[in-house]
């Protein structure tokens, strides 16, 4: 009996440990609130105010702006938007932006992108 809960408790201690050793997502290192200046000012205008790519010029693209709100865009990790941020993107009117703003100003807005992707 005493070998079979000493088994069990071990178990459950090496499962618990595995469960918290588990990575956590990783966030934008940036500040929401320097991203968010940042997006109204240069990703707003296509993509609209809440992210919803309903801003005055996304609405006329062909494809249209992305939806940061959208279930498809939320599924997309940091990784993907980043690399379409500085990047662009083939077929759309998104331009790269690594060359016009600082990767700390990527990394706010990838921070202010995620509290709109919620």
């Amino acid at each position: 009996m005493t070998y079979m809960r000493s088994t069990g408790l071990f178990l459950i201690s090496a499962w618990l440990g595995l469960i918290l050793l588990q990575p956590v997502p990783s966030q934008a290192a940036g500040d929401p609130t320097k991203g968010k200046a940042i997006y109204e000012q240069r990703c707003a205008t296509c993509h609209g105010p809440q992210g919803k790519g309903d801003g005055p010029t996304g609405k006329m693209l062909k494809p249209p702006a992305a939806d940061f709100t959208s279930t498809a865009s939320k599924k997309k990790s940091e990784a993907d938007l980043r690399q379409v941020i500085e990047n662009g993107k083939t077929g759309t009117a998104m331009v790269p932006w690594k060359t016009q703003i600082s990767e700390a100003d990527i990394d706010n807005v990838l921070a202010y992108l995620n509290t709109l992707r919620k």
